[in-house]
């Protein structure tokens, strides 16, 4: 009996890990932009897309991370304060990502929340060389990780890269450095978890919705 209710126990627990699971569509912005902004973007360097990200949300509050490859090391840092409650509220949300050149040798990348005023998430810099691109994924994820999109080369061929093999292999990116041997590139990934409110011990709650936004608690 206790080895069946342990069976049953990882079974409800996949279920709850794929029902959180986050499935993302990308969306080039670079695409829809008039000729002049076109031109003016590629000039600059700059890259942008959209992300729609499709699931049952339900008030769960998102956490966002950056995960660096380095010599196939990995390291993460939480993007988001703890004080910032990101909350998913519909089955559809959208986040916008922007890279641009940052000096000689780094990247700027921020995150957008469109649906409240373009909110910006957060904003990062990436020492990388600009011979990588931002790149959707197109992959699930493990667990209650879903990768949203990364800066990174392509899968090395021929003395070049090629970049549409690496957005099609259906390669999640932990993997691509043990597959590929692809490395010194970053990747952001989200995770949902129930929302906890503020309470008397909270010095200060930031909620970052389409609905109450803004709401603060001080203490």
């Amino acid at each position: 009996m206790k080895s069946i209710a342990t069976a049953l126990m990882i079974a409800i627990s996949s279920l709850v890990a794929l029902a959180q699971q986050v499935k993302v569509e990308y969306t080039n912005k670079n695409d829809s932009l008039s000729d002049y902004m076109s031109q003016y973007f590629e000039l600059q360097g700059v890259q942008s897309y959209r992300l729609t990200l499709k699931g049952d949300f339900n008030g769960k509050r998102a956490k966002i991370r950056k995960i660096v490859c380095d010599k196939g090391v990995f390291t993460e840092r939480q993007l988001l304060n703890d004080y910032q409650h990101f909350i998913m509220s519909d089955s559809i949300e959208t986040l916008d990502f922007m890279a641009v050149p940052y000096g000689k040798d780094s990247i700027r990348i921020a995150c957008f929340y469109p649906m409240n005023y373009n909110q910006k998430l957060f904003e990062d810099v990436v020492c990388f060389d600009k011979m990588k691109i931002l790149m959707e994924t197109f992959t699930a994820g493990v667990g209650n990780d879903t990768p949203l999109i990364a800066y990174t080369t392509g899968i090395p061929f021929n003395g070049g890269v090629w970049f549409c093999g690496l957005r099609d292999s259906g390669v999640e990116p932990y993997q691509w450095y043990k597959k590929y041997k692809i490395d010194g590139y970053v990747f952001y990934v989200i995770s949902l978890e129930e929302d906890t409110p503020a309470d008397e011990k909270t010095p200060i709650y930031v909620k970052i919705a389409k609905e109450g936004s803004y709401a603060s608690h001080v203490q």
